[in-house]
């Protein structure tokens, strides 16, 4: 039996996200955008769901893990500030492919890199739990 060993309670969401992978070396976007799906979240990271696990030729869990310069690049668009993005980034920490959708998806588990009380961790965080108690529930438990 396995137990769970997050550090902070995840909240289930459908949040949709735009991934990148980007190298902070050369502070460049490497490649085309992949949409993806935040399924649960917290603080400290996510749950995303992807078409496909690879892009332009790279492996986005292991061109993380072979390289550490290069992260995901993670771009939310805001439902209560349309013309605003928050960019947070992530690396993955692992994935598996969801034999339970009827299409081809991948599950990838991410690591926030943004400190927890970072700005941007906190507008996705209202972003991500419209319902106050849940938030409130939700900062306690990492705090």
């Amino acid at each position: 039996m396995t137990s769970d060993m997050r550090r902070a309670k995840r909240i289930s969401v459908e949040l949709p996200v735009t991934v990148y992978l980007f190298d902070n070396k050369r502070k460049t976007r490497i490649g085309d955008a992949l949409p993806g799906l935040i399924k649960d979240f917290s603080p400290l990271g996510a749950a995303m769901s992807v078409a496909t696990i690879m892009l332009e030729g790279r492996h986005l869990f292991y061109t993380c893990s072979d390289n550490p310069d290069i992260v995901l690049e993670l771009s939310f668009e805001l439902s209560a500030y349309p013309d605003k993005i928050i960019t947070v980034p992530a690396t993955p920490v692992w994935f598996d492919r969801d034999l339970e959708s009827d299409k081809t998806q991948f599950d990838v588990g991410l690591k926030f890199l943004a400190n927890a009380k970072s700005p941007e961790i906190k507008i996705l965080s209202q972003e991500a739990c419209k319902d106050e108690k849940k938030l409130v529930s939700l900062w306690k438990r990492l705090f």
